[in-house]
């Protein structure tokens, strides 16, 4: 008889060589989902920086707006004329009590001669820009009379955030002095 070689039994484990491989692979794996993930969040933080800037501007605009469409006529000027006091690049008068401005980081608006309000912060620059009746731009400094023919404002406002910059740029319509305004 043939004498049977004795088996010894087999283990079910891993080498090292197999353990450390699997062990590479799934660092590498981690590392480049970590990294992804990563620049998803990031993308969501710029956007919804950028979203709320753009709510916030949009909010601080339509407050502009909403007391500018109200400049009545200048009662001294001859016509037609809004009763704008000054208007340089990064402000504008009228009728003697109001002022919108940027003042440091901050949009200012003075209403009625009362406190000032901030509209907004963190905000880089602010424009105003006049535009007569055929649209064409008026000079970037106007006083006095130099403002009747005055239609149209332009305001451009830039906001910084965070290292996210926003510009939203609107055109005010001065209903005072519109044809058939009263």
């Amino acid at each position: 008889m043939i004498a049977r070689a004795e088996r010894r039994p087999r283990r079910g484990g891993f080498t090292m060589v197999e353990a450390i491989a699997t062990i590479v692979v799934l660092a590498v794996l981690g590392s480049v989902t970590s990294g992804i993930i990563l620049q998803a969040v990031d993308g969501y933080t710029e956007a919804s920086t950028q979203a709320q800037l753009h709510a916030e501007m949009s909010i601080a605009l339509d407050r502009a707006v909403r007391e500018l469409r109200k400049i009545p006529l200048d009662s001294g000027a001859g016509g037609i004329a809004p009763d704008v006091d000054d208007l340089s690049p990064t402000s504008v008068d009228w009728e003697g009590d109001y002022h919108l401005g940027l003042t440091g980081g901050d949009l200012l608006m003075t209403i009625n001669g009362g406190a000032q309000r901030v509209l907004m912060s963190d905000v880089s620059a602010f424009g105003v820009s006049a535009f007569d009746e055929s649209n064409a731009a008026l000079g970037a400094t106007l006083s006095g009379a130099a403002c009747d023919p005055i239609r149209r404002l332009e305001l451009t406002l830039t906001a910084s955030r965070h290292g996210v910059t926003a510009t939203v740029r609107t055109r005010v319509y001065l209903r005072s002095t519109m044809e058939g305004a009263a």
